[in-house]
C-alpha cells in the first residue's frame, strides 16, 4: 500500500524565492497545453510577476519533499476588491495530483488567511477547473466568502 505522506505548507523565505521561481518555469510549462507564453532566448518562460506576488508565498510540502507553491496577496488584481486574498498562483507537481495533496495544502493556505477570497483559472484549463470547484465547494461555509470563477483573466 502506497501511504500518501502528509502535507504541510511552508513560507518561504527570500532565499527561497529562486526555488518558486523554479517551481513557476514548471507551472509555465504545465500552462502551455492551455495558452501561451513566451519564452526569452535564455530558454526560459517569461514571468515578471513573482514579486508583485511575493506577500504570503508558501511552498507546499509532501513529507520532506517540494511538491508545490502557493503564493497569496491580500488583494484581488482581477476585481480590486480589499479586503480580499487572491491566490495568486497555485501549483503541484504531477506527482502528487490526484492524491489530495492539493486540497490539503489548499485548507491550511485558507485557515492562514480567514476572511474573503478569491479563486480564477483559465477557462480551458479544464483539470483545474475541476479541482478547484470539488476543492472549494465544501469550504465555503466555513470561511467568510471564497468567489471562484474560471476565468480567462488569470
Amino acid at each position: 500500500m502506497n501511504i500518501a505522506p502528509p502535507v504541510s505548507i511552508v513560507a518561504a523565505t527570500p532565499d527561497q524565492k529562486t526555488t518558486i521561481a523554479n517551481l513557476i518555469q514548471l507551472y509555465l510549462h504545465d500552462m502551455t497545453e492551455f495558452m501561451p507564453f513566451p519564452v526569452e532566448p535564455d530558454g526560459r518562460f517569461a514571468y515578471d510577476f513573482l514579486d508583485r506576488f511575493w506577500r504570503f508565498p508558501y511552498l507546499i510540502m509532501a513529507g520532506d519533499e517540494i511538491a508545490g507553491f502557493a503564493p497569496v496577496i491580500d488583494e484581488c488584481p482581477l476585481t480590486g476588491r480589499r479586503p480580499c486574498f487572491f491566490m495568486a498562483e497555485f501549483f503541484i507537481l504531477k506527482a502528487y495530483r490526484g492524491r489530495g495533496t492539493g486540497r490539503a495544502a489548499l485548507v491550511v493556505v485558507l485557515a492562514r488567511h480567514p476572511g474573503n477570497w478569491h479563486i480564477a483559472t483559465p477557462i480551458l484549463n479544464t483539470a483545474a477547473l475541476a479541482f478547484w470547484q470539488k476543492a472549494v465547494a465544501p469550504l465555503n461555509a466555513a470561511t467568510s466568502d471564497i468567489q471562484f470563477e474560471g476565468d480567462t483573466g488569470a
